[in-house]
């Protein structure tokens, strides 16, 4: 018996919309973003660092969703770039926090502004009703699949 016949028909056809979506998402921020000599990535880790405090790699490793080995690289690119700099932590000189420079700060508040632009325009296709419907289904449907990752993490 298929999922189809099972009536798995319409969450099917929503799964794969979704999936569509974020790759057609993934696809434009990846252009949008080579315009400013970034990757979505590189974009991702500017958007969780500042001049003042710094984030270690573990912490960025998570907020990414990637390992280490992979925000070492992206660190790396960012540092040749002068967008960010690594500092020994004065609580544990095991750590080296990963901080924004000037420039860094700069060009993210730039990039920031023009893909809060271009978001606007993407979703603009919908009304403020239809914005916060899609916003509750998202987190709805969003929630469920990190309380069963969860689970399975946990040996739940």
């Amino acid at each position: 018996m298929s999922l189809v016949s099972k009536g798995a028909g319409i969450e099917l056809e929503i799964y794969q919309l979704l999936s569509k979506t974020f790759i057609l998402l993934d696809d434009s921020d990846t252009r949008f973003f080579a315009e400013y000599g970034l990757s979505t990535r590189q974009f991702w880790a500017l958007q969780h660092l500042d001049e003042v405090n710094g984030r270690s790699m573990v912490d960025l490793s998570r907020l990414l969703f990637t390992d280490k080995s992979n925000v070492t690289g992206i660190i790396d690119r960012l540092e040749h770039l002068k967008l960010v700099k690594r500092v020994p932590s004065t609580h544990d000189r095991r750590v080296t926090l990963i901080m924004l420079t000037t420039e860094g700060s700069h060009l993210r508040e730039k990039v920031d502004e023009q893909h809060g632009l271009r978001i606007f325009e993407v979703m603009k296709v919908l009304n403020t009703s239809q914005l916060q419907m899609l916003y509750e289904y998202l987190t709805s449907v969003s929630q469920s699949i990190e309380k069963e990752l969860m689970q399975v993490e946990t040996g739940q």
